[in-house]
């Protein structure tokens, strides 16, 4: 057996592995210090970046809030001036804002705000600019300058500048803006009539004179009246009148919307000027009347007489070969001399085209309009086979129908299997007036209501409008309608026995004839009898009970009268720059 050997180590590799050992600890310490320095440095930024930020958010917050309360300011200003210009007489030829340039004082601490959350320091200055005065409105602006100044969190600011457009504005009322508008609550002949457990209106509601309830009404809109009280039916007893909202439990009208009385007076229009000259030349902005000359000339005659009974459409130019009219184009709407016979209007619920059907005794005008074709077509007859007799080269400029006469027949299409067929098309917007009676003898409605693109006036001038004794039970009408006329008017000798007045024929004798649906807004002289009703039940026995509606969709139609009185439009600041300094 040979020796054995032993293997011997060197002294000097002895400690290597702890030296090792050490440096990776080391190096592994200085890495994870140097990534908490990083983390650390980011997380600082990302802090300072968003301190950042939410100053800057803190300054625009300042500008928006600025501007608000200058528009706030602004308007309480101009109700002001607005009070006074319509208590002076509602002249469209004096400014509302005397002197534009001194409405807002050089300095003003309502300019300067400031918040401590967001934390903001805002101010601003507004200097005049321009107007605008029209007869139906006027606007002023001005010029704004804002400076805010936002911090978060006490670390530092931001700093920004606005300048805007600051837009004041007064426009005259709309008769349209009212679901019932009555000059006096009361029959022509002066006689009371009442608001009754049956009565459910949705709409504003107002009354130049007082007011009478029984029972139990519903309102669901604000309810005016100038008359500081108003009258309580009081179960059939002894009319109270209140300066109340009701009386005891007896009469116990709903006021969702409130009951002001002692409120100003709205005037009634009383001519049609507007409406005349649109028919003629669409110049519904002219409010004076016309000549028979001016007539005569837009109607394609001459000479200075009253102009001939007949049915026109005017326009101008065209040429005429073997009987046909072609190539001309349509300056106005529809003008009437004398009485219509019957009006009727229906709607092409395909291709949205609107007819007309007017007969004048024996004569008769179907008029097509057809504004995807841009056309109107005109033939002499109730048939449109074969060529119509005219054709213009655009639809009708002017949606309205003047008639120097009034309408004994005013109706849509006849119901089909009971059901109700609409009389306007799509995007019509069309007003029919008359100097006489109108008598409703059909559902009007409109074709695709809930599309908010057509819509109907009906106005007279010296007579009533009317539901004919003919008219289907549970009548269909979509329309504003107004009738101004007082127990006074007249006109060429004749009156009406209806003036001023939306009502039903009859309304006293027979049996109810169901309800009477209305959309859109009623404004008249007096308030038009439908029905009679039980004493004790408050119940319809006879006529049409009202189911009257106001049409929401913020639509007017073309040439519906305003008010005399301005009222404030809500003001807007629109910016048109902003920076940082």
């Amino acid at each position: 057996m040979g020796p054995v050997r032993r293997s011997i180590r060197p002294r000097k590799e002895r400690g290597i592995a702890l030296v090792a050992a050490v440096l990776v600890v080391l190096l592994s310490t200085l890495l994870l210090a140097a990534f908490m320095s990083t983390t650390t440095g980011e997380r600082s930024l990302s802090s300072n970046v968003q301190t950042a930020k939410m100053s800057l958010y803190a300054a625009d917050a300042g500008i928006r809030t600025e501007q608000q309360r200058i528009a706030n300011f602004a308007k309480t200003k101009m109700d002001s001036c607005v009070t006074a210009w319509n208590n002076a007489g509602s002249n469209t030829n004096n400014m509302i804002i005397t002197s534009p340039a001194t409405l807002f004082p050089v300095t003003y601490s309502k300019y300067s705000f400031t918040s401590a959350s967001p934390s903001f320091s805002a101010s601003g200055t507004i200097a005049w600019s321009d107007t605008d005065l029209t007869n139906l409105m006027q606007t002023y602006y001005y010029r704004c300058t804002i400076q805010s100044t936002g911090a978060a969190g006490g670390a530092g600011t931001r700093r920004v500048q606005s300048t805007c457009i600051l837009q004041l504005s007064a426009s005259r009322g709309l008769f349209s803006d009212y679901l019932m508008f009555m000059n006096s609550h009361t029959m022509s002949d002066g006689s009371a009539i009442w608001f009754t457990s049956s009565t459910t209106f949705d709409g504003r509601t107002h009354t130049n004179g007082k007011f009478h309830f029984a029972y139990k009404p519903t309102f669901q809109d604000l309810v005016t009246s100038v008359n500081a009280s108003a009258d309580y039916f009081n179960g059939g007893g002894t009319v109270r009148t209140l300066n109340a909202n009701n009386n005891g439990t007896i009469d116990v009208p709903v006021f969702n919307g409130g009951f002001q009385r002692n409120q100003p007076n709205v005037p009634l229009p009383t001519d049609a000027y507007s409406q005349l000259n649109s028919a003629l030349t669409n110049a519904g902005s002219t409010m004076t009347t016309p000549t028979n000359t001016a007539i005569n000339a837009a109607i394609g005659a001459s000479g200075s007489g009253t102009p001939a009974t007949g049915i026109y459409v005017p326009s101008t130019g065209g040429v005429t070969v073997g009987g046909v009219t072609t190539g001309g184009v349509s300056s106005g709407g529809i003008y009437v001399q004398g009485d219509l016979t019957q009006m009727k209007m229906w709607a092409d619920t395909t291709a949205n085209k609107q007819w007309y059907q007017l007969t004048q005794g024996a004569t008769v005008k179907t008029i097509l309009v057809d504004r995807t074709a841009g056309q109107t077509k005109i033939w002499n007859s109730a048939t449109t086979t074969g060529t119509a007799a005219v054709t213009l080269n655009n639809a009708l400029k002017s949606g309205v129908v003047y008639v120097e006469g009034g309408i004994s027949d005013l109706r849509g299409p006849d119901r089909s299997s009971g059901v109700v067929l609409p009389a306007l098309a799509e995007g019509s917007n069309i007003m029919v007036t008359a100097q006489k009676d109108i008598v409703i003898t059909r559902d009007v409605t409109d074709d695709s209501y809930a599309k908010q693109s057509n819509v109907l006036g009906i106005m007279t001038v010296n007579g009533g409008v009317r539901i004919g004794t003919s008219a289907p039970a549970d009548i269909n009408i979509d329309a504003f309608i107004m009738a101004t006329a007082t127990n006074s008017s007249s006109y060429g000798g004749w009156s009406s026995s209806s003036p001023g007045q939306f009502c039903v024929d009859s309304y006293d004798s027979g049996n109810s004839r169901g309800t009477c649906h209305v959309r859109g807004g009623i404004v008249e002289q007096y308030y038009g009898p439908f029905f009679t009703f039980d004493a004790n039940s408050g119940q319809t026995l006879t006529g049409f009970s009202r189911d009257f509606h106001y049409d929401r969709r913020g639509m007017s139609p073309v040439c519906y009268p305003t008010t005399p009185r301005f009222g404030t439009l809500t003001p807007t600041a629109r910016t048109t720059a902003w920076k940082e300094i």
